[in-house]
C-alpha cells in the first residue's frame, strides 16, 4: 500500500469514528443540558381509580450505575386533595393494590404528551400509602409531592395516589431522569470526537498532497558480458 493511500485511509477512519463520538456527545448535551437532566415537562394526569401506576419496570443497571449514578425524579401537584407519589418493588405494590381499582400506564409519548393505559376495576379500599413501609422512595403533601430515587437493580412500579387512598386522582405531574455524570461523559465524547475529526482531516489532506517516491532502480551497465 502506498503512503498516500495509507494516510487517506487512516484519516477516513479517524474522521468517521470522531464524527460518531461528536454527534453522540453533542446530542446528549443538547437533550440533557448542563445538569444531565431530561424531563417530560409538566402535564395534567387524572384517573377515576384509586391509584395511577406505571407498568412493571425491570431494571438491570450493569455498569451504568457505577459510572453515571442515575436517579429518577417525580413531582406531582394536586388540585384539591393531598397527594402521594412513591416507588416500590413490584410484588409489594401489587399486594398493596390487590382488589382495588387501578389504572396502569402501559405506554406514553412525550411530544405530544399521551398516555396509553388499562383500567382494572375493584372495590377494595386502601389505607394511606404513606403508612406502608415497602417504598424505596416516597413523598406526600397537602398540595405537592416530590420524590427522588436512585435507580437500583430490580423490578419496580411508580405509584401516584391521593394521600388518603381515595379514588379520583387529578394532578399536574412531571417525570425526569437525572444523570449527574452524563454531561461530563458526553462533553468528553464531544471534545474527543472533534479532535479525531480534525486529526483525520489533517491526514487526508496530507495524503492528498503527498507524492509517492518510486523505488530506486539499479543502474544498467553499458557493458555486456559474453561467455565463450
Amino acid at each position: 500500500m502506498s503512503q498516500r493511500i495509507a494516510l487517506v485511509a487512516a484519516g477516513a477512519v479517524l474522521t468517521a469514528v470522531g464524527g460518531i463520538l461528536a454527534l453522540g456527545g453533542g446530542t446528549v448535551v443538547a437533550v440533557t443540558g448542563t445538569d444531565g437532566t431530561t424531563s417530560s415537562g409538566h402535564e395534567t394526569i387524572s384517573s377515576t381509580t384509586r391509584a395511577l401506576v406505571s407498568d412493571q419496570g425491570d431494571i438491570d443497571e450493569g455498569g451504568i450505575g457505577v459510572v453515571a449514578d442515575p436517579s429518577i425524579e417525580i413531582a406531582v401537584r394536586g388540585s384539591d386533595k393531598p397527594v402521594f407519589v412513591g416507588v416500590g418493588p413490584t410484588a409489594a405494590v401489587d399486594r398493596y393494590l390487590a382488589g382495588a381499582s387501578v389504572e396502569t400506564i402501559t405506554d406514553f409519548e412525550v411530544r405530544p404528551f399521551e398516555l396509553t393505559t388499562t383500567v382494572r376495576d375493584g372495590s377494595a379500599r386502601l389505607g394511606s400509602p404513606s403508612d406502608e413501609s415497602f417504598w424505596v422512595a416516597e413523598a406526600d403533601g397537602r398540595s405537592a409531592a416530590d420524590a427522588t430515587w436512585k435507580i437500583r437493580d430490580g423490578s419496580y412500579r411508580i405509584v401516584v395516589m391521593n394521600a388518603d387512598g381515595s379514588p379520583g386522582i387529578s394532578v399536574d405531574g412531571e417525570f425526569g431522569m437525572h444523570v449527574p455524570r452524563l454531561t461530563a461523559i458526553a462533553t468528553t465524547a464531544l471534545a474527543g470526537g472533534l479532535i479525531l475529526v480534525v486529526s483525520g482531516i489533517v491526514l487526508i489532506v496530507a495524503g492528498a498532497r503527498s507524492t509517492d517516491t518510486p523505488a530506486p532502480q539499479e543502474p544498467v551497465s553499458p557493458y555486456v558480458a559474453v561467455r565463450i
